[in-house]
């Protein structure tokens, strides 16, 4: 009796290590689009046309992706949940008077939950460019996420502390008197951000996203959370498929924590590998920048670039086919 007991018992490990493995391996990945203006063709590097923006929801809704709303996808993200297969979020910045006029109908008609990241300044100045408090209000109370995207929607990466947590607080304000929330999800203006605005808004948010592309995975940095930008010249069908269905680069150990470029130009590159990939990673800055990938081991990136980054953001989209997955992940470096 003895025995068969110890027998049933180790039986009983193994199978529960063997369901722990299948989890383990399980893959969540979401990607995230961020727009700004729809239908205002005099802002072609902030707007997308209502002929691509239409393009785009047919595509979710004739496809059978799975858009969820963005707090959702970050607490399965947290929590490790499993997100369904083409797990997708649409996020919109700013509060231009497009979204309310032309975005929301079309979205609202379809059933596509979306976040709006509001930077109060320009809202409280009663601009017809943007939305009012009124708007706003019966956007959140349809069920459309509201999000927090600063005051003045400032460059804050040269700006202090003091003056940080003022844009934050100050906004939160807003929101609460306007709204009876303050919200719990924070887009950096510009996807601007280093590691002392990471640290401030780790007392604040849930999560915070930059305006760097690559999809959302369970181990990725929840103030760094990347989006892919909308625009004119961005914002074709081929593209919004490819992204669609990217997945993430799923990476750790990642260098420099700080992506503020000060002392060191070029910035050195690396990271580790969580998945086991056999193709070639390829690295692609913007400004007609090379780079030079290494790998160490196993596992280990070390990506070089061949000249300084200039003033202002440098973009680094890192991607490899795996498998038949496009994997993606990308960097937005910033020299204030």
């Amino acid at each position: 009796m003895f025995l068969l007991n110890k027998f049933i018992y180790f039986f009983i490990i193994l199978i529960l290590l063997s369901f722990n493995k299948v989890n383990a391996d399980e893959e969540n990945s979401a990607s995230i689009f961020v727009y700004h203006r729809f239908g205002e063709n005099k802002y072609p590097s902030t707007n997308v046309k209502m002929s691509q923006f239409n393009k785009h929801i047919d595509e979710l809704i004739s496809n059978n992706y799975n858009v969820l709303p963005l707090e959702e996808i970050v607490n399965s993200i947290i929590e490790k949940r499993k997100l369904p297969k083409k797990t997708i979020g649409i996020s919109i910045d700013d509060a231009f008077m497009s979204i309310y006029e032309n975005a929301w109908p079309i979205l609202k008609n379809k059933e596509i939950p979306f976040t709006v990241f509001v930077s109060t300044g320009p809202v409280n100045s009663n601009s017809k460019n943007y939305m009012n408090w009124s708007q706003i209000k019966e956007l959140s109370d349809s069920g459309v996420t509201i999000g927090h995207h600063t005051v003045n929607h400032l460059h804050l990466v040269d700006k202090d502390k003091e003056l940080i947590i003022d844009e934050i607080e100050n906004a939160s304000n807003d929101f609460m008197k306007n709204l009876g929330y303050v919200p719990s999800l924070f887009a950096y203006p510009y996807g601007e951000y280093n590691l002392k605005i990471k640290e401030i808004t780790k007392q604040y948010f849930k999560a915070s996203f930059g305006q760097q592309s690559g999809s959302l995975y369970n181990e990725i940095d929840l103030y760094e959370l990347p989006r892919f930008s909308m625009n004119e010249r961005y914002g074709d069908i081929k593209r919004f498929k490819f992204a669609a269905n990217s997945h993430g680069l799923r990476l750790k150990d990642l260098l420099p924590n700080d992506k503020s470029i000060k002392d060191i130009n070029p910035p050195m590159l690396g990271f580790t590998l969580i998945d086991d990939i056999e193709n070639t990673i390829k690295c692609y800055p913007s400004h007609g920048i090379k780079s030079n990938l290494t790998k160490i081991g196993k596992s280990r990136i070390e990506v070089r670039f061949d000249k300084e980054f200039p003033k202002g953001r440098t973009r680094v989209n890192c991607t490899v086919n795996d498998k038949g997955k496009w994997r993606w992940s990308g960097f937005q470096f910033i020299r204030p």
